[in-house]
């Protein structure tokens, strides 16, 4: 049925030794989605969570500093804390199907449990003393409750369903909880019985729906205006226009007042609305006003805990001050900041590795920790070696592919791509191009030259195993439906490859190795007919094909990186895991904060490189970090 879980409990995990956190105080990515704080509880309460685009979790303390985490390559929507001081539920989505709700013990970086929901987390709260996560969805069973002490989830606890809900919350003593509907419903339920206490009929269609007040008040925004309701009866008691795009909505349940911020080009604006236990509301009064932020930054995002305010922009920052009346304009400074250059893309080169910013092109190795600038970047994304010089291309776009010549500084463009460029390889003085989906193509970068070796639909990857012999990975969903072919590229015959899967890609090969076995990640089902994820090895002259390591999920981000004898890859998304193909041991690296992306090894190191744009050392032989490298944007490595 459309309305129910997916997947009840989809991972539960207390190991926390294979990962770290990182601190600083470099900003998110991009935008910041959520904020959480805890109200009345002393030891954290100057403390602040964040959430965002990058998938960061990201502890903010009294002292400015970040403790940064990242759990997932989605975008974080909503972050809620536990009572206990410890446990976060978070809601990842990627706009489409996957929305997952899990729990995570942030001291010690583990999951508990995760559940997917089939429709849109429209609300994510901790009830007050910790005993539940109240989940509202878009479905019509509505409102889902995680019982923390098993891990378990409902949505049969309450004896009828409260349908779509955008907000609910419980009393202090847990013995009700609140909700609003966006068809216009404030719900009241008794969660000792689990009957319905009361519902009335109020605005419908609000957003950022929030109680004030001990929960005497609700307010919420719609048209222009923001709305404050009588809670216990659902009658409107005021509404007043707010000009430009819509406001930041905000309170505590503890707080007696509304507030919200208004964005005015580089300014924003604090307002607070007044009242009583009496019913009384006050029009809104112009607290503060800041300047300071960036342009075309704006405020996206607030909490209040106690006097102070933390608010998350579009940018990624985060701001914090208090809520005291003042007449003058402030200029107010983020607690975060931009500390690191981004790295795009790595790979090895002789003793060292090659690492990619937006701007330059550097040379370093672990051991020498030494930073040599080589060239600058013509605005790509991607680096390939090629002899004592680099090719420069940009992935998923039609920017040409350039060779840069390090000893004249000198940059030519060797070919443009007629669709977006999806893949590119060297083999000797051949490049290997996958453009759009549907065609690999082989370009001589000597002589200029361009061959179509393959026309078809659904290409994935595609690897030149000689001179003749042509693989493409694929989907089963395009004719002939097999997830790897074999193509002559001479005869152009075309023959499938005996593999049952789904979709395959990232292929990889050694050509140093006789006869060397074809790797690669495959999407299928196993003998129980559940999704998994398997890097699996072929060879062309046997015809057979085995699975090395298999995940029971679908990661169609996963790569393959081969340094022979051992093959590597971020399966799973949390960690490195490498298989040796002489010894049969199979061996796990710990993770730095954030999640792994590529992977590049030389004869003494492995080097990864991270979503956040830093790099992590390894001695292949060892599971622990050497060391964790962000490159300042003063183009220095900054070592954590």
């Amino acid at each position: 049925m459309k309305n129910k879980i997916l997947t009840a409990l989809i991972f539960f995990c207390a190991v926390f030794s294979f990962a770290q956190s990182h601190i600083s105080t470099q900003a998110h990515e991009s935008a910041v989605n959520s904020l959480a704080v805890l109200n009345g509880i002393t030891t954290d309460e100057n403390t602040v969570f964040s959430v965002g685009q990058d998938g960061f979790i990201i502890k903010w303390t009294e002292d400015g500093l970040g403790e940064h985490y990242q759990i997932t390559d989605l975008p974080i929507k909503m972050i809620s804390r536990s009572p206990n001081g410890n446990d976060v539920a978070v809601y990842e989505s990627d706009g489409a199907s996957v929305n997952m709700v899990s729990i995570w013990n942030f001291r010690t970086l583990s999951r508990k449990c995760a559940f997917l929901f089939s429709d849109p987390v429209t609300s994510l709260n901790y009830s007050a003393k910790g005993t539940y996560v109240l989940c509202g969805t878009a479905s019509v069973k509505g409102t889902y409750f995680l019982k923390t002490s098993s891990n378990t989830i409902t949505s049969k606890k309450l004896k009828e369903s409260t349908g779509p809900v955008t907000m609910a919350i419980t009393s202090d003593s847990e013995n009700s909880a609140a909700m609003y509907s966006p068809t216009g419903s404030l719900l009241y339920y008794n969660l000792k019985t689990n009957e319905k206490k009361a519902k009335f009929y109020t605005e419908p269609s609000l957003s950022q729906p929030v109680m004030f007040n001990n929960n005497v008040f609700f307010a919420g925004y719609k048209d222009g205006n923001i709305y404050v309701i009588q809670a216990t009866t659902g009658n409107n008691i005021a509404k007043f226009p707010v000009g430009g795009q819509e406001p930041v909505i905000f309170s505590s349940n503890k707080n007696q007042n509304l507030y919200y911020i208004v964005n005015e080009n580089r300014q924003f604006k604090l307002y607070m609305i007044q009242n009583d236990r009496n019913k009384n509301v006050i029009a809104p009064q112009l607290i503060r006003t800041f300047t300071g932020i960036n342009s075309g930054e704006q405020i996206v995002c607030a909490s209040l805990t106690g006097e102070t305010i933390y608010a998350g922009t579009s940018e990624g920052n985060i701001y914090k001050f208090d809520n005291a009346i003042a007449e003058r304009v402030d200029v107010l400074q983020a607690m975060s900041d931009k500390m690191y250059d981004h790295i795009l893309d790595i790979a090895p080169y002789e003793d060292s590795f090659y690492f990619l910013t937006p701007d330059s092109i550097f040379l370093s190795s672990y051991d020498t920790e030494y930073l040599t600038r080589k060239g600058s970047n013509t605005n790509r994304t991607n680096i390939l070696p090629y002899g004592s010089n680099v090719i420069l291309w940009s992935k998923d776009t039609r920017d040409s592919v350039q060779l840069l010549d390090f000893s004249t500084g000198s940059v030519t463009s060797i070919f443009t791509p007629e669709n977006n460029l999806k893949s590119l390889r060297v083999y000797g003085d051949t490049l290997l191009s996958i453009e759009g989906t549907s065609t690999v193509n082989r370009y001589s970068i000597s002589q200029g030259t361009k061959e179509q070796l393959y026309l078809g639909a659904g290409i994935q990857d595609a690897i030149l195993y000689n001179e003749t012999d042509l693989y493409i990975a694929k989907t089963n969903a395009t004719a002939p439906a097999v997830p790897l072919l074999y193509i002559n590229t001479n005869t152009k015959e075309t023959v499938p490859v005996n593999i049952k899967g789904r979709v395959a890609y990232s292929l990889n090969f050694d050509s140093s190795v006789e006869n060397s076995d074809i790797y690669g990640i495959i999407i299928g089902t196993d003998s129980s007919n559940r999704i998994s994820t398997s890097v699996f090895s072929y060879n062309p002259s046997t015809k057979f094909s085995k699975h090395l390591i298999e995940e029971h999920s679908e990661d169609t981000n996963a790569i393959s990186y081969l340094s022979y004898p051992v093959l590597y890859t971020n399966m799973g998304k949390s960690r490195i895991r490498s298989s040796n193909l002489s010894t049969k041991r199979n061996f796990e690296y710990k993770r730095s904060a954030s999640l792994p992306v590529k992977i590049a090894c030389n004869s003494t190191r492995l080097v990864v490189l991270n979503r956040d744009g830093s790099v992590s050392w390894y001695n292949p032989d060892m599971n622990s970090v050497l060391a964790d490298w962000y490159l300042g944007i003063d183009g220095q490595w900054m070592a954590y």
